[in-house]
């Protein structure tokens, strides 16, 4: 036996030693992160946990513990594969591969990733990753891994136990707290609408606009303050709000949304204050977040009763002279500028400072461009089983990347899962896309203006233009009679017409 395989079998019967000796899940996964990071030659090594409803958490990254790690909804990155698959996968071309969308976003070149799993139950899953081309995984170094994985059974069985009990408690505590809960409600005559214990949404984007923004949104979610998002509709204001309430320590409260474009002033007071017999949602939230969207709707009303609370934090409910206290923290959104408003007069300027601590912008998908196949891509295996996936061509991308999406993320997720839908195979051509796409990738296509010196001008009229025009685009798209007339915008029957006039002849396109 050589001195490294000694070595290497006495850092296996520590770890084993060492996971035996706890049941600290922290440090159960911290222990392998730091294994596995000293042992596979990667660049970067994560672990995570995956919960009872498939979701996951990371624990641990690089031989450190990670605190409120980002949670990803079943399903979702290398570890929603693993957690579905119970098996260990690898890739050197993570951004030609669909299991690893999420991962090439975040600028992974090379993954390798292993189960921790116990009779068929998965615990977690460990990553191993290349952020360049200077490695590339193996299959000795999948079989290493496991092997590992494979030595350490026994203490990974006892977690498995442990996991088991505690989540059986949990779910009994939630249980009775649920109970005791709607005994309340029941005795009082009120029914709430549970909104707490809400998953983080994952945010797609690896442009710098988008870097920038979660940077920034990071540094806010445990600051307790009031944000406000601005952005136009379908550009993710929601999801953001959604981020900072799950990275904060109000995440195991509840996250309650009101959208004041959907009520008049009488119901959004109601539905935001209460009545006697009902509590709002301002109560509802109590030690949890409140996202108020579209709020340049808010009457002056509401605005000074909003104002009211949040200097006092109590709150005066509607038809009535009742009062309730809570502790909300506020994030509220809108397609307007607020500060346009508040100059304007249409909204109040203290509490549009009370409201924008901070204010974060949500850039629209025309303006990160660059994030189009990744979302493009998200959108189209997203929660769909490997055998089906499908993947864009060069053409569909590309129409895709150059569109102006004014619909935003909304409506390319939209036009994506209509184009899987609507393609039979593996390959989603541009064809697939939504017509109004291919329509803009015609109108693309025009003819430009001949620059005329004043010496060379010549006046002809207006009619040996136009025939000059359509001419010049006929040619230009190689006589295809179809596609010039959705450039000119006029019909086919118009263009034959047109061009029989100027004495052409051509046969007819099926």
């Amino acid at each position: 036996m050589t001195n490294s395989s000694i070595k290497n079998l006495t850092n296996l019967e520590n770890l084993s030693s060492t996971l035996f000796l706890s049941l600290d899940e922290a440090h159960f996964f911290l222990s392998l992160n730091v294994f596995f990071k000293n042992h596979m030659n990667a660049q970067k090594v994560q672990v995570y946990k995956i919960l009872d409803n498939g979701s996951s958490v990371l624990m641990a990254e690089d031989g450190q513990p990670v605190l409120n790690g980002a949670i990803l909804e079943k399903g979702v990155g290398a570890s929603g594969y693993i957690g579905r698959t119970k098996r260990g996968y690898f890739s050197n071309t993570v951004e030609r591969d669909p299991v690893f969308t999420r991962e090439a976003g975040l600028g992974v070149k090379a993954e390798l990733c292993f189960p921790i799993s116990a009779d068929g139950v998965v615990l977690g899953s460990i990553h191993c990753q290349m952020m360049d081309a200077s490695r590339e995984f193996s299959r000795e170094d999948m079989t290493f891994g496991m092997s590992v994985l494979t030595e350490i059974k026994s203490p990974i069985m006892n977690m498995k136990m442990y996991l088991t009990a505690k989540n059986l408690n949990e779910t009994l505590l939630r249980t009775i707290e649920l109970k005791e809960k709607e005994l309340q409600e029941s005795r009082s005559g009120v029914k709430i609408q549970d909104s707490f214990k809400i998953l983080e949404k994952e945010i797609i984007g690896r442009s710098a606009s988008m870097k920038d923004l979660l940077a920034l949104v990071d540094r806010i979610c445990d600051k307790d303050i009031n944000a406000f998002v601005m952005g136009e509709a379908a550009t993710g204001k929601e999801m953001i709000a959604r981020r900072i309430h799950c990275r904060s320590h109000r995440r195991d409260r509840a996250f309650v949304t009101i959208d004041c474009s959907t009520m008049n002033e009488t119901q959004l007071d109601k539905e935001m204050f209460g009545t006697e017999n009902h509590m709002g949602m301002l109560e509802v939230a109590n030690f949890g977040t409140l996202f108020i969207n579209s709020i340049e709707k808010m009457t002056p009303a509401i605005q000074n009763k909003l104002m009211q609370y949040l200097t006092s934090k109590m709150g005066i409910k509607a038809e009535s002279t009742g009062f309730f206290k809570s502790d909300v923290r506020m994030i509220s959104a809108s397609t307007k500028d607020l500060m346009e408003m508040v100059r304007d007069n249409k909204f109040r300027e203290d509490l549009y400072f009370a409201l924008s601590t901070v204010v974060l912008k949500a850039p629209a998908l025309r303006d990160r461009k660059e994030d189009i196949e990744l979302m493009a891509n998200f959108f189209l295996n997203q929660n769909k089983a490997k055998e089906v996936q499908k993947s864009f061509s060069p053409s569909a991308i590309k129409a895709l990347s150059e569109f102006n999406w004014s619909g935003n993320v909304r409506e390319l997720q939209n036009v994506v899962e209509r184009a899987f839908i609507l393609a039979e195979g593996s390959i989603i051509e541009k064809l697939h896309l939504d017509q109004n796409i291919q329509n803009a990738e015609l109108a693309a296509i025009v003819v430009a203006p001949v620059a005329v010196k004043a010496a060379d001008f010549q006046h002809i009229t207006l009619e040996e233009l136009e025939k000059g025009h359509i001419m010049g685009t006929l040619e230009n798209l190689g006589g295809n009679k179809t596609k010039t007339a959705k450039v000119l915008g006029i019909t086919v029957k118009t263009l034959y017409n047109k061009l029989h006039s100027y004495g052409v002849e051509f046969d007819k396109e099926a």
